[in-house]
């Protein structure tokens, strides 16, 4: 059984509303695991992030949910550089969005997202989001032997 753990999550959303939302959902969970949320409102400031926390000024975020309609550097061009740097591209990111295009949905696979979601539109489907995103970091990203730490 795993014991109660932090999470840090980093969000890279554009929507006050919707990071709202999150923060609220995450927060609300008595499941197995603690979510500590940082939010980044563009794709620009959520590299900054990165880059600085590389470099040893704070941890690195363990998952990232990316919006991919973002102002300044679009969540595809964040989501490129996150998987082809060598430090960050073991982190997890789901593209968390509100597109439903499916050039989007490729374009995200092929830059090695490892999951798309697309936004919901009631707390009650946000809900269900959150508990599978906590049961995908439960059976999946804290497998044994996994490069996740």
């Amino acid at each position: 059984m795993l014991s109660l753990r932090t999470i840090r999550l980093l969000v890279v959303d554009d929507n006050p509303g919707f990071v709202y939302l999150l923060r609220r959902a995450f927060g609300d969970r008595a499941g197995r695991i603690r979510w500590d949320l940082t939010v980044a409102e563009d794709g620009e400031a959520a590299l900054k992030m990165l880059f600085r926390e590389e470099v040893g000024s704070a941890p690195l975020p363990d998952l990232i949910l990316l919006d991919w309609n973002l102002p300044k550097l679009s969540g595809s061009d964040v989501l490129e550089q996150v998987k082809q740097h060598r430090r960050l591209r073991k982190i997890p990111v789901l593209v968390f969005t509100s597109s439903e295009d499916e050039r989007d949905v490729h374009t995200a696979y092929d830059s090695h997202a490892n999951a798309y979601i697309t936004k919901p539109e009631t707390s009650v489907a946000l809900l269900a989001i959150v508990e599978a995103i906590e049961r995908f970091w439960i059976a999946v990203a804290q497998l044994p032997g996994s490069s996740v730490k």
